[in-house]
């Protein structure tokens, strides 16, 4: 069995972290992954430890792909004005991509007096340029936390104004808003601010102010059309549009969760596990349980049929056929006939 390949996001956290408090910094880093979240955050904080606000005489920043690897050249070899370094942020720019011999010879003559930032989400690790940055400096990637990582994250960031946190309150919000960290950290400071008189977040909190009231719904019409409860389904669809969830966003959301449970369907007739499930659906462990309890109330050719039903109705709304309410309902109801495990 290979070895477990680690997600990098802590010890780049740590790393950076570190650097900050330290006030020792690298000649050059480089923020990279698919998390944006962090490596905007932590742009931001590397910015505001390496420069005085206001000062424009010793701060560069570079964005887009018109950028040059003679532009930044001429940057870093400027001797900083009355500072003991000048800070310079190249952003977005596909230089590294492109890997030129000049950018290469800037890598390897930043001064000290010069601190370089790199900024891109895509970076390709074999080149030389890429081995240049990490002999010469700092690479900090951010991937998606693994569940255990962001669990600690949700809790740290909910609690960061001395609220007591209930596990399942962090459990509910990753299951409701997914593991897109900067939608977390919004609705972590709605939750914050709901609760800043007693100080504590639970479970309810989250369902009462977070966008999970919908998928929560959505979950149990689908159990509902499961026993052809038609009448049941039909009263959750009016608790969605008293929601004012729109008929489309609804429609989508039936889909999405038929296509997860197909899919969770598929994976358990591979025999795999279920750490390997919540990973491939995107859902969070703690609600997985959930999931596989719905299933078993469905075939998996009848999922496929079902969300196939879905997307005509789509297409029914979108050519002007008919209404987006009278074609949930209709949806609705020829679900809940047809839900018959085969």
């Amino acid at each position: 069995m290979a070895p477990k390949k680690e997600n990098p996001t802590v010890s780049s956290i740590n790393t950076l972290n570190e650097h900050i408090k330290s006030g020792n910094f690298s000649r050059i880093y480089l923020l990279t992954g698919t998390e944006g979240y962090f490596i905007s955050q932590y742009k931001a904080s590397l910015i505001e430890a390496l420069t005085t606000p206001g000062d424009t005489m010793n701060y560069n920043v570079f964005k887009g792909e018109k950028v040059r690897a003679e532009d930044i050249a001429s940057a870093i070899s400027t001797m900083p004005f009355f500072s003991d370094h000048r800070t310079v942020l190249v952003e977005g720019t596909g230089l590294l991509a492109k890997a030129s011999d000049t950018l290469l010879d800037v890598i390897n003559s930043v001064p000290e007096s010069t601190r370089l930032i790199f900024v891109e989400t895509e970076v390709d690790s074999r080149t030389k340029i890429y081995k240049a940055i990490a002999s010469a400096g700092t690479i900090a990637r951010f991937e998606t936390p693994d569940p255990s990582t962001l669990n600690v994250w949700v809790k740290r960031i909910l609690s960061s104004e001395g609220a007591q946190v209930d596990d399942e309150a962090v459990y509910s919000l990753i299951n409701a808003v997914g593991q897109d960290m900067n939608r977390l950290s919004n609705e972590a400071a709605k939750l914050r601010a709901y609760t800043i008189d007693r100080k504590r977040i639970t479970r309810e909190d989250v369902n009462i102010i977070c966008e999970s009231e919908a998928e929560n719904k959505v979950f149990a019409m689908l159990d509902a059309i499961s026993v052809h409860d038609s009448r049941k389904a039909l009263l959750l669809y009016s608790d969605l549009e008293m929601l004012k969830v729109p008929p489309m966003q609804t429609l989508a959301l039936i889909r999405k969760r038929y296509l997860q449970l197909a899919q969770i369907k598929m994976m358990q007739k591979d025999k795999e596990d279920n750490a390997s499930i919540a990973k491939m659906t995107g859902v969070h462990p703690f609600y997985l349980k959930d999931y596989l309890s719905q299933v078993k109330n469905f075939e998996l050719d009848q999922l496929i049929k079902s969300a196939e039903m879905c997307a005509d109705a789509d297409l029914d709304i979108k050519a002007g056929r008919t209404t987006d309410k009278n074609a949930l309902e209709t949806l609705i109801l020829h679900l809940s006939l047809s839900s018959d495990k085969s």
